[in-house]
């Protein structure tokens, strides 16, 4: 169990794995493989580009997942007992695991790098920037699963509870779909809400109204829905 029934009533919880800790080791060994792969590259072309931006973005991609791993923590550890303060902090770490969720599924886009690669490296390049984006997936597709049931944790006594719930985790990937399309296109990222709120919000305005914005966000927005309904069906059949 990732959270304590005790805190959050007796309702049954998608969860990664029978394990705690199997789903991070397997992440640790993807991203390991993947800082290997670019050190490598990195050695054999004196090129250091595709380490650097690997680096970065796998670390982002863990971010929102130490944010809800921060979260989960906390009540494992007894830290926060279930009431109207648990639900204030657990509403305030999904915000922040909102804004931070699109790095996640955004290291796919890297990807697009293949087309101007070429020469002898580029069956390296491919397989080295498959791993980046599979890890990536995998984290942001975790840390949702724990937001997916922290926030069930916290919404028990609403009508209709599952349903709502669901709907808000689809909304979340359909969200993040939008922030792929700021990210890589326009090239936003999370922190420039704190740096540059108001170009941010201009921008954001003027991208509802853009075609190429509301293709792109479509097409990631929906995959992301099917991949993580088809996520929580197999981390649930593990569990069964």
């Amino acid at each position: 169990m990732l959270y304590p029934e005790k805190f959050f009533g007796t309702q049954q919880y998608p969860t990664v794995s029978s394990s705690q800790g199997e789903g991070l080791r397997a992440l640790a060994l993807l991203t390991g493989a993947c800082l290997v792969m670019a050190s490598a590259r990195g050695v054999i072309s004196h090129n250091w580009w595709f380490f650097v931006c690997l680096t970065w973005n796998l670390f982002l991609a863990w971010f929102p997942l130490g944010i809800m791993l921060i979260h989960r923590d906390l009540f494992e550890s007894g830290f926060l007992k279930r009431g109207t303060l648990a639900k204030r902090v657990t509403l305030v770490f999904l915000a922040f695991w909102l804004l931070f969720m699109p790095n996640a599924p955004y290291i796919i886009t890297d990807l697009f790098h293949l087309r101007q690669v070429g020469g002898e490296l580029v069956y390296f390049d491919t397989l080295m920037m498959f791993l980046g984006a599979l890890t990536g997936l995998l984290a942001g597709l975790y840390s949702t699963l724990l937001a997916h049931r922290a926030l069930l944790g916290i919404t028990d006594r609403l009508p209709l509870q599952p349903l709502l719930v669901w709907g808000a985790m689809l909304g979340c990937q359909a969200l993040a779909g939008f922030g792929i399309y700021l990210g890589r296109f326009i090239r936003w990222n999370s922190w420039d809400l704190a740096t540059n709120p108001m170009l941010l919000t201009r921008s954001l305005w003027a991208s509802l109204h853009d075609s190429l914005a509301q293709k792109v966000s479509l097409t990631y927005g929906l995959g992301l829905m099917v991949i993580y309904v088809a996520f929580y069906m197999y981390a649930n059949a593990r569990r069964s």
